[in-house]
This record gives C-alpha cells, sequence and structure tokens, in this order.
C-alpha cells in the first residue's frame, strides 16, 4: 500500500467495492464471448425461421440480407433434417449357404420274419414199433372149415425148430429167430398155450405183462378158417422196436390132448 493510503481509516484487510481479487480480463475473453453470443442469436434466429413465420423478419432486413439469410436458414435445415433422419440401416450380407447334399436312398429293411407259433408239447405216447411181415385179419390159407396145411420146418435150422416146438410160424424172420433169447422162447410158448385155454376168439393175450426192456413181447390173437376142433391164431412178436407179424397157425384138441400126455 501507498504511504497516503497508511493513514486512510480502513483496516488493511478490507475489501473495497470493485476491487478486483483475480487478473484483469484479456481481449481475447471478451472477443469469444461477443462470438458466442451471435453465435447464439443465429441459431435462435435459424430455429425461428425454420419454426415460425419467415415472412415477418424478412420485413424487417434489407432484401439481400434477407435473401442471403434464407439461403443460409435452407442450408442449416437441410442438413438438421438430415441428421435427424435415422441411417438408413443395410441389409446384412445372407451368408452363404452350402447345398445341402441329398440323403442316400435308404434301403428297405428286411420284414422280420414272423413266429411261427409253437405248438405247446403234449405228452405224446410212446411210439409203436415198426411192423414187418403184417397179415391182415382175414389172411389166412386153406379152405375154411378144412384142417391148415402144417408148415414146413428145416430139421438142420435150429432156430426153426425151436420156434415149431412152442408153437411159432418156422418162417418167422431169420434175424427175429436169431435174436429170441431162451426166455423169449418160454414166453412164446407159454402166451401160445394160454391163449388157447383161456382166451376167447375176440380177444388178444399179451404176454408178458411187464417186460423188461431186452425181452420180446407176445401178442396171440384167433382168426376165423379154423376147422372143427381147432383154433387158428396169429402171433406179432415185438423184439428191439420191431413189430413182426407170423403166417397163421393152428392147433387142435387132439395136439392139445397129445402135448399134456408128453
Amino acid at each position: 500500500m501507498s504511504a497516503r493510503a497508511r493513514h486512510l481509516p480502513f483496516d488493511d484487510d478490507d475489501m473495497l467495492p470493485g476491487e478486483r481479487i483475480g487478473p484483469p480480463l484479456g481481449g481475447a475473453g471478451g472477443k469469444a464471448l461477443l462470438k458466442g453470443g451471435l453465435l447464439l442469436i443465429v441459431v435462435c434466429a435459424v430455429g425461428w425461421g425454420i419454426l415460425g413465420n419467415q415472412a415477418t423478419w424478412r420485413q424487417w432486413l434489407p432484401p439481400e440480407i434477407a435473401a442471403n439469410l434464407s439461403r443460409l436458414i435452407e442450408r442449416v435445415g437441410t442438413r438438421l433434417e438430415s441428421q435427424a433422419q435415422p441411417a438408413p440401416r443395410i441389409a446384412a450380407v445372407p451368408e452363404r449357404v452350402e447345398p445341402v447334399a441329398k440323403p442316400a436312398a435308404l434301403e428297405p429293411l428286411p420284414s422280420a420274419p414272423v413266429p411261427k407259433a409253437v405248438p405247446v408239447p403234449v405228452d405224446a405216447p410212446a411210439p409203436s414199433p415198426l411192423t414187418t411181415g403184417a397179415l391182415p385179419p382175414s389172411a389166412s390159407t386153406g379152405t375154411p372149415g378144412q384142417p391148415l396145411v402144417p408148415p414146413t420146418v428145416d430139421p438142420s435150422n435150429p432156430y426153426q425148430v425151436r420156434a415149431a416146438a412152442v408153437g411159432l410160424h418156422p418162417d418167422l424172420s431169420p434175424v427175429l429167430l436169431a435174436r429170441l433169447s431162451a426166455t423169449d422162447y418160454r414166453n412164446a410158448g407159454y402166451a401160445i398155450e394160454t391163449a388157447m385155454k383161456e382166451t376167447s376168439d375176440t380177444a388178444v393175450f399179451v404176454w408178458p405183462r411187464q417186460r423188461k426192456p431186452e425181452l420180446a413181447l407176445f401178442r396171440v390173437r384167433f382168426v376165423a378158417g379154423a376147422a372143427t376142433g381147432c383154433r387158428r391164431y396169429v402171433v406179432t412178436v415185438v423184439k428191439d422196436g420191431w413189430s413182426t407179424t407170423a403166417m397163421p397157425m393152428e392147433k387142435c384138441k387132439s395136439e392139445q390132448v397129445s402135448a399134456r400126455r408128453r
């Protein structure tokens, strides 16, 4: 402070009206403020010219200035409208689609085989033995009512001799006669003798009743055509799964009596 100011009735720290605190304003700041004000006025005028009535302010200005200002307003308005409009959307370029190869033709699946109906197992009877040398029931030799001619027995053949002794026909299969055991021959003689005594003409006598698999089975039945006092019979032999029927044989009461005496 100056020497004169020291003696003034003011304190050292008092602020005086109009005293600046900061640095003085330069010339550049005032020019910028002036330009900003003018720009604001122009913008307001342009906005008013676009939105308001242009005929009113054109009357206030000279014709040349009004024409130039009108062109300026149009350019500014066009630019503002272009900025206000949304940018056109550019369609996205479609991606390249690879051609899909056609699937190979599917071969028809083979049809599943239809399952065959499985029959319910039923307890089947035991298979009957094969029959060889069978004769029909009416088959017989000789004239009805006449004695049957006895078969010829070969003395040199022990199987034929043995068969004829028990009442079997000697012309049975040699293989069968050879396979018959001593027990089989005894069973054959018992079956024929018992049938002659106890079995009727319409019945069938079977022996043995219960047999082992290795033994033969004998069925004795009677046929018509026998002479008076005689009975004509046919024997069926079952052995090793084979069934063989012999030719008819005939026995009379005289033979039975002589057999008993022996």
